[in-house]
């Protein structure tokens, strides 16, 4: 997506800084239901690998086509599924913001996830980087997509929750 200029106001630079930690936070905390309220409605999820990313190869590793998907995602993850127990600490970095054309902006980051099993044990689970679509309704940021870009070559547990 081409980028129109790399100016934000403020209270644009604060809202969306106030998403992108809100998302983190959310996740870490286990809060999955209130994540996905991070997207607007027609938002969009999805986890790919660097090598599929910058190819422009269309499979991913995680893909939730709107918010509808992501609800089933997290109901999925609640009840049904057999996951090991852990916790979550992301690591976030500064988001650079660029203002497209249509009114919306792309913020990008990096990250580094660790994850803690049951026996308080941590280890780095994947780095990479966050490109996301944000747009501003009424003051409060939401991500249209989110494109989660893991340079991580093997992640070493299955991929459950969001990244």
């Amino acid at each position: 997506m081409s980028a129109a200029s790399f100016e934000a106001s403020f209270g644009d630079y604060f809202a969306i800084s106030q998403l992108l930690s809100r998302t983190v936070n959310l996740l870490d905390a286990s809060r999955l239901e209130e994540w996905v309220d991070c997207f607007a409605d027609d938002g969009r999820y999805y986890v790919l690998s660097r090598e599929n990313y910058e190819r422009k190869l269309p499979l991913k590793l995680f893909q939730c086509d709107n918010k509808n998907m992501m609800h089933d995602r997290v109901l999925s993850l609640r009840q049904a599924n057999v996951v090991n127990i852990h916790r979550d600490q992301h690591v976030t970095g500064l988001p650079q913001l660029a203002k497209n054309a249509d009114g919306t902006f792309r913020a990008d980051s990096g990250y580094a996830l660790y994850t803690t099993d049951q026996g308080g044990i941590s280890q780095l689970f994947g780095v990479g980087a966050y490109m996301d679509t944000i747009r501003i309704e009424s003051g409060q940021a939401l991500f249209v997509e989110r494109n989660v870009i893991v340079d991580t070559f093997s992640i070493p547990n299955m991929l459950s929750t969001p990244i």
